[in-house]
């Protein structure tokens, strides 16, 4: 599935805030702002009440001093406590792609629940470092490592994580994201199909979780495969 579509639909009406907005990490500032109405998070601010923190105050200041955005904030995600206050409850609390690049992920995990509200859910992306499109780029010569990515997951490690920060896994997809679709032939086709069958296999992994004790984990009776 198509992670921005998917995503899209699923904040869609509700009040979202969007960790690591300004996306684009491996470009320069002007390249960020030149890309911002291309972004998820232009497409999460047409569907949703949505919120966007993020590191980098140059570009943030620069999008909202152009009315490109308004509902940015400069904020370390690792460090959310210091933003404790000043946002109200979110229904969802987006970590798109965001998670590879932190030096401590954990403090991120936990400082999105102060932000949840009690029925609320994170949903975290990341690169697979398992998936069969890693493995296949690694034999052929071609993979490439983001120049910004310090770590990496596979399906049972970001589980384990979240876990041990008081999470459960309702749901565990595998995605692709919007540059794919320029492979629209069969062997794409036959790719997605399988991955939906498949998703600890799948290129990019996506992830919902909640702090009630109501999901599942990743592969469990409860967890819902890719769509």
């Amino acid at each position: 599935m198509d992670r921005d579509g998917w995503l899209v639909a699923r904040c869609r009406g509700k009040r979202v805030l969007h960790l690591g907005c300004v996306g684009f990490t491996d470009c320069h500032s002007q390249a960020k702002v030149e890309n911002a109405r291309l972004s998820l998070h232009h497409q999460l601010t047409e569907v949703s009440d949505c919120v966007g923190v993020d590191l980098d105050r140059t570009t943030v200041e620069k999008l909202q001093s152009m009315g490109i955005f308004h509902n940015l904030r400069v904020g370390n995600v690792e460090r959310l406590q210091e933003l404790e206050g000043q946002l109200a409850p979110f229904d969802l609390v987006v970590a798109g792609d965001i998670i590879e690049h932190l030096s401590n992920p954990g403090m991120m995990l936990d400082g999105v629940q102060r932000f949840l509200k009690p029925d609320g859910q994170l949903i975290v992306s990341t690169p697979n470092a398992m998936g069969l499109p890693a493995h296949l780029r690694h034999c052929v010569g071609r993979f490439r490592e983001g120049s910004q990515h310090v770590l990496c997951f596979n399906a049972l490690t970001l589980a384990q994580l979240l876990e041990r920060h008081g999470y459960e896994v309702a749901e565990a997809h595998s995605c692709h994201h919007r540059q794919a679709r320029a492979s629209s032939g069969l062997l794409f086709k036959l790719g997605c199909s399988f991955f939906r069958a498949f998703p600890k296999f799948g290129g990019t992994l996506i992830f919902a979780a909640t702090t009630r004790r109501s999901g599942s984990s990743f592969g469990g009776k409860g967890a819902r495969g890719g769509r």
